[in-house]
């Protein structure tokens, strides 16, 4: 089991909670928000990435070289998608980035999905062979992703940004999906919308 808390990544045991490793892991404001996401011995958290091996369980830093929290190169907010050999996902400032999920080498990036600014996010959903992206402003965006770059399907304004930071005022609960309907909430409501069309 990998346990991301405000100071350390540790694996534990199920079983019985025994720690089975443990690395120091801080960020520029101790945000521990995006999940960490795994595929095969992949193990992403934030901006690092590790390669998982066992037994006994033991873990292996793959990129960046440097691990101090100013030079992660993903948010610390925005959970991103590993697809294979690429990772997608919001880098802090608001860029949608693609990623060699081996080296970490930036293959694009856009700065279209969000305004730039301190704090900003991007939840991405896969879904069917698209994804839907949940900007911090709001807005819920269908695209297409791949190695190639992003194409925009369509977007619409679900709910009004209203968390204030730095001078702006976001959404950052992620939404959620069920039975073709989209789920968003600020401080002040929750919408429901139709993806039915």
């Amino acid at each position: 089991m990998i346990v991301w808390t405000d100071k350390s990544l540790v694996s534990l045991d199920p079983s019985n909670g025994h720690t089975l490793w443990r690395e120091v892991m801080t960020t520029s404001n101790n945000d521990d928000v995006a999940m960490p996401v795994f595929s095969r011995e992949r193990l992403l958290v934030s901006g690092l990435m590790l390669e998982l091996s066992g037994p006994p369980p033991a873990a292996i830093f793959r990129w960046p070289e440097n691990r101090v929290p100013s030079k992660r190169i993903l948010s610390n907010t925005s959970t991103p998608v590993l697809q294979g050999e690429y990772i997608y996902s919001c880098k802090s400032p608001g860029q949608l980035v693609c990623l060699e999920a081996a080296t970490g080498r930036q293959v694009w990036s856009t700065n279209t999905i969000t305004t730039l600014k301190n704090g900003a996010s991007i939840n991405i959903t896969p879904q069917g062979g698209g994804y839907f992206l949940f900007t911090d402003e709001g807005n819920l965006i269908r695209a297409e992703l791949s190695p190639k770059g992003y194409r925009e399907i369509s977007r619409s304004h679900l709910i009004d940004p209203t968390w204030p930071f730095n001078g702006y005022k976001f959404v950052y609960a992620p939404p959620a999906f069920a039975n073709r309907q989209v789920f968003a909430r600020n401080e002040a409501e929750i919408v429901c919308a139709s993806l039915k069309k």
